[in-house]
């Protein structure tokens, strides 16, 4: 793996997969961009790889399996499609959910902070927002790790460079169709509604603490807050 000093987009990444579509598709780990993504596992589940175990066939997002209980998502006629040959030893390529990409950039906690991440920040005592992160990538990576808002963004190097707090409450992956193709990007733009009431933004942050989620209903969120449940989405 070697450092990259790139900001990843779901376009960067798919155009990065193309670039490096042998060494994927051959096991080969040397000299390769040093990515780490999250995608949906399962429901209430995510998952994190590296960059080389995982591929793109148009929008739709494949990851490398080794555990058996993965055979039966195995799609061979996707691997040959992308790969021309059948990548004998690389395991069973199973269609999930992307789900974010790490950005090199940490939370008040310590934690780092993916794409798609809903992120409740602090300037100061009298002004505290919530908003999804996403990123500002022009085809060459260069851009900015961000708060997309209506005609604007915030960059989280500028937030850090101002000392704004910022915590992960939760991500956008809620209300998930496994069927429906949307972007990351797509999904924090729409997160960060700058239409939105307050009721909505408590609706959507409070959907936003039980994800990876595939219910539609707002009420079975909500009874999941009044139960006291918690998602170990992190």
């Amino acid at each position: 793996m070697r450092e990259l000093g790139m900001i990843i987009s779901d376009k960067v990444l798919q155009s990065l997969c193309q670039k490096h579509l042998h060494e994927i598709g051959a096991g080969i780990d040397t000299f390769l961009p040093d990515i780490i993504v999250r995608y949906v596992s399962e429901n209430k589940k995510f998952g994190y790889t590296r960059f080389g175990n995982f591929f793109f066939l148009g929008d739709d997002f494949y990851v490398w399996e080794k555990d058996d209980k993965y055979a039966e998502d195995h799609n061979q006629d996707v691997v040959e499609a992308v790969f021309g040959v059948e990548c004998e030893g690389r395991g069973y390529a199973r269609r999930v959910i992307f789900a974010g990409v790490q950005t090199g950039f940490k939370d008040c906690n310590g934690e780092r902070i993916f794409t798609g991440d809903v992120t409740q920040i602090v300037e100061n005592e009298y002004s505290t927002h919530v908003y999804a992160v996403g990123a500002f990538a022009n085809e060459d990576g260069s851009g900015d790790y961000c708060f997309i808002l209506d005609n604007h963004y915030w960059a989280l190097a500028d937030c850090n460079r101002r000392h704004f707090k910022l915590t992960r409450i939760g991500t956008v992956f809620y209300q998930l169709d496994a069927s429906d193709y949307i972007g990351v990007n797509q999904r924090t733009i729409g997160f960060n509604g700058w239409r939105d009431t307050e009721e909505d933004k408590h609706r959507k942050t409070l959907m936003a603490k039980y994800t990876p989620n595939f219910d539609k209903e707002f009420w079975k969120y909500k009874g999941l807050e009044i139960l006291g449940v918690e998602f170990d989405w992190k």
